[in-house]
């Protein structure tokens, strides 16, 4: 199925309407909506394309494209990852025409490396922002709109903004990557990654160009032969794995303690009678066995996530997830950028979402670890857009790999 490409620009989003295939000896040129106007990027498209500096050649095999587009793009680099997705479905006739019937749209910002890696830019609230229409558009036809974005701390808009953008999961789809593979798998599209074909090895043919199997080359290491060295390393090899395995089980050990030492816990936080929620009132919940009581929406101004640790000061964060659809709500990122340990009773407050129409179930995660969390949550944020629903199991094995102490409870927001 043939898929539309925008490319975001603060100015609005602009379409890529065709890609055509010129001389080999012709730079590469992208114009205005079918004119002879070339934009102010062509010469960075140009050397975007072609080989050394380009990575389109080496996906594709040809030096020199035409790209049209609808509205001007002026500067940057983040029109990089919307034109490579353009060329990769071009590659397999799958770029669809402006107005085309579509199921799927791209909408994309970012700026790609040689690797083909996704690396950060800026504005891209204010590029949000500036599609409105198209988004409106896209509903309004039925188009899901994939947008991506690249990956890495502080770009992936806040829950509240994503909820004022109507940025719901469902036709409208926002989704953070470090590289092109996801967008590759997703569209199930031709892997652009040039295979390296490895030279065949014939060191080992003699003259004959039969394999002489009892030749040793250059490059292989000496026998080990039976003496007393080798038995001592062996010994110690031994003696380390043991170390290491009491190391292990140490850890195991510091991780049932630490999480013996917290305390999850959770406070509604509801409208003062004079003062509204600018001064909440602060009612904290008692859990009974897994879960807490449901809060009612009427008159709740947030929740709070508190965990109290009566163990050694430690790095901690907290968040929810709805169960649903595996939404995360994250709490106040500050303490992920500038980490410190902490005891006693710490919390975390949750924006609520605006506009619910029906109770939610939410399951409340606190983390706790002896490293900084920010790299850990940046890794589960990743890992998880893309799935229709994060495995909640999966996510809390890869956090405990990473030796963090994972609790959680349920909870629930009734209309």
């Amino acid at each position: 199925m043939n898929v539309r490409i925008f490319i975001a620009t603060t100015e609005g989003p602009v379409e890529v309407q065709r890609i055509t295939k010129e001389d080999p000896d012709v730079r590469s040129v992208i114009c205005l909506d079918g004119t002879a106007k070339a934009l102010p990027i062509a010469r960075a498209y140009d050397a975007f394309v072609k080989e050394p500096t380009g990575v389109v050649e080496r996906s594709y095999k040809h030096p020199s494209f035409r790209m049209d587009v609808s509205a001007p793009i002026t500067d940057g680099e983040s029109w990089q990852l919307g034109a490579f997705c353009a060329h990769a479905f071009f590659a397999e006739d799958r770029l669809a025409a402006p107005g085309e019937k579509v199921d799927n749209a791209l909408w994309l910002t970012g700026e790609l490396d040689r690797d083909l890696n996704v690396r950060p830019v800026d504005h891209i609230k204010e590029k949000l922002i500036a599609s409105q229409d198209l988004f409106a558009q896209m509903r309004a036809e039925d188009i899901r709109l994939f947008c991506f974005i690249p990956g890495g701390a502080g770009l992936v808009p806040e829950d509240e903004f994503l909820e004022e953008m109507t940025i719901d999961g469902d036709l409208l789809r926002l989704e953070s990557i470090v590289d092109i593979q996801r967008i590759i798998r997703r569209f199930d599209l031709k892997d652009p990654y040039p295979v390296v074909e490895e030279d065949e090895d014939d060191d080992d043919l003699d003259e004959d160009g039969v394999i002489d199997l009892y030749k040793q080359r250059e490059k292989d290491a000496e026998p080990i032969k039976d003496n007393g060295l080798f038995k001592s390393l062996a010994v110690g090899a031994c003696i380390v794995a043991m170390v290491v395995g009491l190391y292990l089980q140490f850890e195991d050990n510091i991780m049932a303690l630490r999480a013996n030492g917290l305390k999850i816990g959770i406070s509604e936080l509801r409208a003062n009678a004079d003062e509204g929620c600018e001064k909440p009132d602060k009612i904290p919940l008692v859990r009974d066995g897994a879960a807490f009581p449901s809060s009612k929406l009427d008159g709740l101004c947030a929740l709070e996530i508190t965990l109290n640790n009566m163990a050694t000061p430690t790095y901690m964060w907290a968040f929810a997830q709805r169960i649903e659809d595996g939404h995360f709500l994250l709490a106040d990122r500050e303490s992920l950028l500038e980490p410190k340990r902490q005891k006693g009773l710490i919390g975390w407050r949750i924006t609520l979402p605006k506009r619910l129409s029906k109770s939610i179930d939410y399951r409340l995660v606190a983390l706790a670890s002896d490293k900084p969390l920010a790299d850990a949550v940046n890794r589960m944020l990743r890992s998880s857009f893309g799935e229709d629903t994060p495995d909640w199991q999966k996510i809390k094995a890869r956090l405990e790999e990473e030796d963090i102490t994972v609790l959680s409870a349920l909870h629930s927001l009734e209309k």
